[in-house]
């Protein structure tokens, strides 16, 4: 429900961007620690501007996002469980922007779409106190013990940023430079097995993991953004 919620607000907003922007940029995007990602800004006026990006997380930037989850106090179990599905993860970010001068400041928010990736079904059992034995086979005699389990989670951040633009001799180009951080505003987590019905599990886990990223996903970032403007500064 979130995503589809934030990715309707995403399409919205660059359909507003592109029929209305007075002037529009094509990015290429380095964030760490979220994405390598493209984006469009549109100036909608001499002050306002709104961005949107597209971009993927990957190793190296996935395990500095978890090093920074465990620094801050996550859990270890927490970490170990939630490690591998950190690294490969679908980023969406619409923002809105104030500009002045070379600078600017502004506001974002972010959908991490984290895929499945494996949890080891022992650490599952230790931690939620239960046996994955228990719940109900996908087929009839089902009897086969399963080593890992599949985790996905997806996070919406809210952040801020201050920017600044280092014009080229080309005036279609600049380089765009970033700081910012972001909180978690919300998440959800879905716990599977290839042979076990886990819904009722997976309750728990998401009710878990809800509050271990509410607490500590606070994600600082450094971004470069190499910029074509898509019409010359007049």
């Amino acid at each position: 429900m979130v995503a589809k919620s934030v990715t309707s607000i995403l399409i919205a907003m660059l359909l507003y961007g592109v029929v209305y922007a007075q002037r529009g940029s094509l990015k290429v995007i380095a964030e760490v620690p979220v994405q390598i990602g493209v984006g469009y800004e549109g100036q909608l006026t001499k002050r306002l501007s709104i961005e949107i990006s597209a971009g993927i997380m990957t190793p190296p930037n996935s395990s500095i996002a978890v090093d920074i989850l465990g620094a801050l106090g996550t859990d270890e179990d927490i970490t170990l469980m939630i490690e591998d599905a950190f690294q490969f993860g679908a980023v969406g970010t619409l923002g809105c922007n104030y500009n002045f001068k070379r600078n600017y400041v502004g506001g974002f928010l972010q959908l991490i779409s984290l895929h499945a990736g494996d949890a080891p079904s022992e650490l599952i059992e230790n931690y939620f106190s239960t046996s994955i034995d228990g719940y109900p086979a996908k087929t009839r005699n089902n009897t086969s013990t399963e080593k890992y389990l599949s985790l996905s989670s997806t996070l919406l951040q809210a952040g801020v940023l201050y920017g600044r633009r280092f014009p080229f001799k080309n005036q279609r180009l600049e380089l765009d430079t970033e700081i910012g951080v972001s909180a978690n505003i919300g998440s959800q987590s879905k716990l599977t097995s290839g042979i076990r019905n886990l819904s009722a599990l997976s309750e728990e886990v998401d009710a878990e993991l809800s509050g271990y990223y509410s607490r500590y996903a606070y994600v600082p970032s450094i971004s470069l953004a190499l910029v074509y403007k898509l019409s010359k500064t007049k």
